[in-house]
């Protein structure tokens, strides 16, 4: 693989206290990251709320026929890891059912998090800028409304996790479970890992490894029953026109803008600059990666080339699929709609970024990585707090409960509708048996 030289780790004299120690540290950090990113939402809180297709799919169908359900569609396409937590919501009381979407959904995202970390360090070198990756996985700066503490959508930072998944060469025990587990869920999670295709291929080829083709097994044997189980089901619909000359707008506005500013203040650059703004975005961003590819190694510039590669593809895949309408700019308005679309390309340019500063061999070398790592924080900060949107306004599952609840008592139905989330044209409701009330 065209890969950095992987670390080398130092020796351990600390005895067997140091595993344990390294263990509980990680285990420490992952509780903090989960926290983090649960709290993130203003005014209603996500343990209050549940996202939509939580509610109306996941647990209803967890309620209705969890194992039989645990394989069919949604959208067009099967959902292993969001049905899994709906599973897990059924088992708990029903009131307690937004607490455990938003706390599973925040340790999923901390989890995959800490993967990131530990699979780049073949990459990135320096621990801060690999913490900083981590860090923008687990607090994403741009994540709407739509991209915390819920279940639907882990299947965008799982195909992040894949990629890593399969260009990690670690190949102890522990990482190929856990390279090949992060492959498997991906792939049963999402079709469009099948870009991925070329990686899982490549690597056994290149290492000729048991571990290099245990990774790929699981990434093909996922695919295949994820393309299998997708035959003669709904085709996912496109909701909005597609424009290919949008594209390039949704990058530098989105992408690009969100780089520098994340979601916070991107509505004020917009309505106040306009296009000037966006592709004043991408000129930077631009002119960083070629000062910095000019500083460093073939290799390194070869990664970071896949890495924006794979930023250009997902955006125009899923762009495709679902259109460039409601996410493209219009002067004078704004709206964050569509940010679920923006977190691959989003992470994998900052990974093209991060890798090339951490290779670069200019002479002030430490002082630009103490620059990246400065504005990661600035950036991660300054858009922690998410809201107020859709899904902050409410309304709250404890109230929906209790409205439920009284209809039951007042009805001879068997089954109750719970408000989830009032998105005009279609409001989502879970369905959910009486007698769970």
């Amino acid at each position: 693989m065209l890969l950095a030289p992987p670390v080398a780790t130092a020796t351990d004299h600390s005895g067997s206290r140091g595993p344990l120690a390294h263990g509980a540290a990680g285990v420490l950090l992952v509780a903090i990251a989960a926290a983090l990113h649960v709290v993130r939402q203003r005014e209603t809180p996500a343990w209050d709320s549940l996202w939509a297709e939580d509610a109306s799919v996941f647990l209803t169908d967890a309620y209705r026929d969890f194992g039989g359900t645990l394989l069919e569609q949604n959208g067009g396409y099967v959902h292993v890891v969001p049905r899994l937590i709906g599973g897990i919501a059924a088992l708990f009381p029903l009131e307690d059912a937004a607490v455990v979407f938003a706390v599973a959904g925040s340790i999923v995202v901390a989890l995959l998090a800490a993967f990131v970390y530990a699979a780049s360090a073949e990459v990135l070198r320096s621990r801060s800028l690999r913490l900083g990756l981590a860090a923008a996985v687990a607090l994403l700066p741009i994540a709407g409304s739509e991209l915390y503490a819920n279940a639907l959508n882990l299947h965008f930072y799982l195909v992040y996790v894949c990629f890593w998944a399969l260009v990690w060469q670690a190949e102890t025990r522990a990482a190929i479970a856990a390279r090949s587990s992060a492959a498997l869920a991906a792939t049963l999670s999402d079709p469009v890992c099948a870009l991925l295709l070329p990686l899982a291929v490549v690597g056994p080829v290149a290492r000729r490894s048991r571990g290099a083709v245990a990774v790929s097994l699981s990434f093909g044997a996922g695919l295949a029953v994820q393309l299998v189980l997708m035959r003669g089901g709904a085709n996912p619909e496109r909701n909005w026109a597609f424009s290919v000359w949008d594209v390039p707008d949704i990058f530098s506005l989105r992408v690009a803008g969100g780089l520098l500013v994340g979601d916070r203040f991107l509505d004020d650059a917009w309505l106040s600059l306009g296009r000037a703004f966006s592709v004043a975005a991408v000129a930077i961003l631009a002119t960083v990666i070629v000062v910095l590819a000019i500083g460093n190694t073939r290799r390194t510039v070869v990664f970071s080339l896949i890495a924006l590669t794979y930023a250009g593809l997902f955006l125009g895949v899923h762009l495709a699929g679902r259109g460039t309408g409601g996410m493209d700019p219009e002067l004078g308005s704004f709206h964050l709609e569509g940010a679920r679309y923006a977190l691959l390309p989003f992470l994998f340019v900052l990974t093209a970024v991060l890798t090339l500063v951490d290779g670069t061999r200019w002479s002030h070398a430490a002082w630009i990585r103490i620059a990246a790592v400065l504005w990661i924080v600035a950036l991660l900060g300054a858009n922690y707090a998410v809201g107020p949107n859709t899904r902050s306004s409410g309304p709250r599952w404890s109230v929906e409960l209790g409205s439920a609840d009284r209809a039951c008592l007042a009805d001879t139905a068997a089954t109750a509708r719970v408000l989830a989330a009032p998105a005009p044209p279609q409001v989502w409701f879970a369905r959910i048996p009486c007698s769970r009330l």
